[in-house]
């Protein structure tokens, strides 16, 4: 086990983060996000403890994301704080006995007997062996919707294909440009994702280069998320980006949109038309994500 786990057995991460043992994912997340922008090493180029503090955070949130590392963690942290408190009430004596009692009653067992600690060591193992797994992306929303839609019918199917196409008006949809140099080609698809995780849900990207630029179109799932990526994020070190909110839609994607509607009639669903409407739809995203990008690069 690294040294890093090592070190987090010996924290208390809920305090870390201002949390309870009994905190949900979802004021995880939250507070996860406002530990990390205080001490962002974009933010705070000239203090290296940042990064030290940013790195040790991200370690927390994986550990309290699986459910497993978790519960083994909360149970050690438990005994931690119980054994403090016993410490406290009881005399070295007392301790002695209680000590001796427990090691007579583990060598009385058949199997082996494994503490608190070794377990947590255990997940704490099983967890760096599987790495990033359990903080990537969710399911691809395409695919969740076409699930729902499909268990739902196909009038509801219809309603969710509108909603589908219909663009964000939101800010869910943020612009980056960057200038590429002979030394540095620009940045990936990987790196951007990577780059702009932290700020939320990132449901697509679409990315195009060119010989002295690159833009990037990124589609977040909370406005919240658009928004805090406009407003802090600039960059690597040495490869600044701008970044902006995309709102607008296409005037030929408008027009296009327009004769859908009039040439449309009652359909008629069956279980391969509504798989085949939600390729169509899946074909549509990708086709109007790509006029967005060319419309904005050519102005």
């Amino acid at each position: 086990m690294s040294k890093k786990n090592n070190d987090l057995m010996k924290l208390d991460i809920y305090e870390i983060l201002g949390l309870s043992l009994e905190a949900e994912e979802k004021e995880i997340k939250k507070a996860y996000r406002k530990k990390a922008l205080e001490c962002h090493p974009d933010k705070n180029p000239n203090n290296p403890a940042a990064a030290e503090e940013f790195d040790r955070l991200k370690k927390i949130l994986e550990v309290l994301l699986d459910s497993g590392t978790r519960k083994a963690y909360d149970k050690v942290l438990k005994g931690r704080k119980a054994a403090a408190l016993r410490a406290r009430e009881a005399d070295s004596k007392t301790q002695k006995l209680r000590a001796d009692l427990e090691a007579r009653e583990r060598l009385a067992q058949d199997r082996p007997y494994l503490s608190e600690e070794e377990k947590l060591k255990r997940e704490l193992k099983r967890l760096e062996d599987e790495g990033q797994r359990i903080i990537e992306e969710e399911l691809a929303r395409v695919n969740a919707e076409v699930e729902r839609e499909l268990k739902r019918g196909p009038k509801s199917a219809t309603s969710a294909e509108h909603d589908t196409l219909k663009p964000a008006t939101g800010g869910h949809k943020v612009k980056v440009k960057w200038a590429t140099t002979k030394d540095w080609s620009g940045y990936t698809e990987e790196e951007i994702r990577q780059m702009f995780y932290k700020w939320g849900d990132i449901l697509a990207v679409v990315l195009k280069l060119r010989s002295r630029k690159g833009t990037a179109l990124i589609e977040f799932k909370t406005k919240q998320a658009a928004d805090m990526a406009v407003q802090y994020e600039k960059g690597q070190p040495g490869k600044s980006l701008e970044v902006c909110h995309l709102t607008e839609e296409p005037e030929k994607r408008k027009k296009e949109k327009k004769e859908e509607k009039k040439e449309s009639g009652k359909p008629n669903y069956d279980f391969e038309s509504v798989a085949a409407m939600n390729k169509r739809r899946q074909d549509e995203r990708k086709k109007l994500i790509e006029e967005i990008l060319k419309e904005e690069a050519s102005s």
